[in-house]
């Protein structure tokens, strides 16, 4: 059977030379929109191996077998080609899907982008079958129509090297329609033999090659809006993000400036931010939580713009209605952003108002309890805290920071949310890297750690 099998293979030699084609293409074209490759031989054989027009040939070769052994060893009769056809597309369709999970795998593709590009090319393939007359013509419309569609999508081909956001699983199916109905045409030669031979008028089969034709042309077209539509979009959250990033740095701005007038420097409102965010990435929120709440935690303090910059930075202890004072600074955080909209505000109002109240139901301004208290509130509690212990203040040194964990430790389910406080304890070390990072005094201004304060980190 191998015997045959060469024997058939050199019958056709011109689809030999196509799939030597595919492999050196697809070696360039990966060369020039992506990293240096490896085992430049190695691959050329594997993409030879797995190209349309190989894995044709053999498909073929078993199907005329396996049809031969039906029609031998039963009654049926198949007058007109129908159960062979049948049997070919079903061996093509299986072949092709093969080809492209093993293409995929050599070019090392994801999310159906190898299949979609295998498919193209197996497309291709078919349609030359349709409109080639001899092997020679087969080999010169293979390369004109390959030629055709590196114009065609030229420009958009660094872009399907570098993760863009195409929907190529829709692409796909599009052109397994495609190849369905190539490979259909493609079997009217054996439903009528005449078409293949010089016996009939070319008008005969030119409506073979028009549907060919048209069926690839709106399939180029359908890849080119695809393309073009993600494309639009990425540039739309390009946009969106550029924006993000300045109304980040705006909020960054304006919480800087009301922790500047309190005797903090900018650094805290970046370190809440970052601290809360790590916090919120350990409890599971969703990513789109996660990246607001990293720019809401800057406004906590936004309210005290509104309190006596005397009555913020008085190194000694405060009176009661001076305490009063500094506690309207969480209702006039509220009032400031209320006349804003969006989710980043909404959830910073949020955080403004209720970031000072407690999980026992002791915090202000509501007395708020338990789980009554915002998540998002809940994360800027803790994060809050840790980074006034560990940071200097007009009225106290920095706390170590093994001392100021044990503190929150010691305040789980009292002041702080068991939850919030377990996900701080299990990321802890991500938010030591943070205040390091992000640290605004000198590291010799903060006590050594003894060892009873040590054993802190493993309790």
């Amino acid at each position: 059977m191998i015997v045959e099998l060469l024997g058939y293979m050199a019958d056709c030699w011109p689809k030999l030379l196509a799939g030597g084609w595919f492999a050196l293409f697809n070696i360039i074209l990966k060369s020039a929109f992506s990293d240096k490759q490896k085992y430049k031989f190695v691959r050329f054989v594997g993409l030879f191996l797995v190209s349309s027009a190989f894995l044709s040939i053999v498909g073929e070769f078993y199907t005329h077998r396996f049809y031969s052994f039906i029609l031998e060893n039963t009654n049926l009769k198949d007058e007109y080609s129908f159960l062979f056809i049948f049997i070919n597309i079903f061996g093509d369709g299986l072949m092709v899907f093969l080809g492209s999970v093993f293409y995929t795998y050599v070019n090392d593709m994801k999310n159906y982008l190898g299949a979609t590009l295998y498919l193209e090319f197996v497309c291709i393939e078919r349609l030359c079958l349709v409109l080639a007359v001899d092997p020679v013509s087969y080999l010169v419309i293979m390369l004109v129509v390959q030629f055709i569609f590196y114009l065609a999508q030229r420009k958009y081909l660094p872009y399907f090297f570098n993760n863009s956001p195409i929907d190529w699983k829709r692409i796909y199916i599009y052109l397994v329609g495609l190849f369905l109905v190539l490979d259909l045409l493609y079997g009217a030669f054996y439903i009528f033999p005449e078409l293949a031979t010089n016996s009939v008028d070319m008008k005969n089969i030119f409506w073979l090659d028009v549907m060919a034709l048209i069926n690839t042309g709106f399939a180029v077209g359908y890849l080119k809006i695809n393309i073009a539509a993600a494309k639009e979009e990425e540039e739309k959250d390009s946009y969106f993000k550029k924006l993000q990033s300045s109304q980040e740095d705006i909020i960054a701005s304006l919480a800087e400036i009301s922790e500047a007038k309190s005797g903090e420097t900018g650094q805290h409102v970046r370190r809440v931010a970052e601290y809360s965010r790590i916090v919120a990435e350990t409890l599971n929120l969703s990513k789109y939580e996660v990246a607001t709440i990293r720019i809401s935690a800057m406004m906590h303090d936004l309210g005290k713009l509104m309190i006596r910059k005397e009555v913020l930075e008085k190194p000694g202890r405060l009176t009661p209605e001076e305490f009063e004072e500094i506690k309207m600074h969480t209702k006039y955080g509220w009032e400031l952003l209320a006349n804003s909209e969006g989710d980043i505000i909404d959830m910073a109002r949020v955080i403004a108002l209720q970031h000072h109240e407690r999980w026992d139901g002791k915090g202000y301004p509501a007395g708020l309890k338990g789980n009554e208290i915002s998540i998002y509130a809940q994360i800027v509690s803790v994060t809050d805290v840790y980074d006034a212990l560990t940071s200097v203040r007009s009225y106290k040194a920095a706390w170590t920071p093994v001392i100021a964990l044990g503190e929150i430790l010691n305040q789980r389910g009292k002041h702080f949310s068991p939850a919030v406080v377990d996900a701080f304890v299990i990321c802890f070390n991500q938010i030591e890297e943070i205040r390091v990072a992000y640290s605004d005094i000198d590291s010799k201004e903060i006590m050594g750690l003894d060892k009873k304060n040590k054993k802190l980190l493993s309790s």
